[in-house]
């Protein structure tokens, strides 16, 4: 029996480095930044490209991104305790969340994503749900969410999370991925494989194959084994 939550630990530790790799190597174009201050008022994010509206990034929410920056350091280094007092510091001075990252309640899903590192799952899925609150079409936390949910042995909450994921973020190819697992370890094996086959054909058309092969292959595994059973 594969450990789900393991799993999915593992899924959104990949999905952290990818995150990271991608911020340090667009954050001029992410963040709109110069070492001019007065270029702040321009920086906008759009939370989901299509329907998503506009939001602004305050001179405010710039000041609160030291702290966002020490506090993600300090999970990077699992340094969670530490990790957690700074972010708190920040969404002090900003309750958007935004934290100058450009995403409201951005902030908050990284506080709820340091306390379920440390066991506090209360705590956790305080701050994760008002990250989902602000912010509806940011992945990470709802696919915290699922992980903490399926840890206390409440699948079908996970999955109605996984749903809401895949509802709002519909080429979001993760979502499938995780919602297959989920899938899979109940026996529900015709709709793991719609959904891991979904992950795949994104993964394809978004040009990811490379950066996801460790994810991709072990996907292909679950798909050939799921197939094998139907022959049986």
């Amino acid at each position: 029996m594969v450990n789900l939550f393991q799993d999915k630990t593992k899924i959104i530790m990949k999905i952290r480095l990818s995150i990271i790799l991608l911020v340090s190597s667009f954050a001029p174009s992410l963040y709109g930044q110069t070492n001019d201050s007065s270029q702040v008022k321009q920086i906008t994010y759009d939370p989901n490209s299509d329907k998503g509206k506009m939001v602004r990034v305050t001179e405010q929410q710039m000041r609160a991104k030291q702290y966002y920056d020490k506090a993600y350091t300090f999970v990077d280094n699992h340094e969670f305790e530490k990790a957690i007092k700074s972010y708190k510091k920040a969404i002090g001075i900003d309750s958007t969340g935004n934290c100058g990252t450009g995403k409201n309640g951005n902030a908050f899903g990284e506080l709820g994503y340091s306390y379920t590192r440390i066991g506090d799952f209360v705590d956790a899925l305080t701050y994760i749900d008002k990250a989902i609150e602000l912010n509806k079409f940011a992945p990470e936390p709802y696919l915290s969410k699922s992980v903490i949910l399926i840890q206390q042995g409440k699948k079908e909450l996970a999955l109605n999370v996984l749903d809401s994921l895949t509802r709002y973020l519909p080429t979001y190819a993760m979502g499938y991925a995780q919602r297959g697992f989920l899938y899979n370890s109940t026996e529900k094996y015709d709709l793991a494989l719609q959904d891991f086959t979904k992950y795949l054909e994104i993964i394809k058309q978004q040009n990811q194959e490379q950066n996801s092969a460790s994810l991709v292959e072990d996907i292909k595994k679950y798909i050939a084994q799921i197939k094998a059973k139907e022959k049986k």
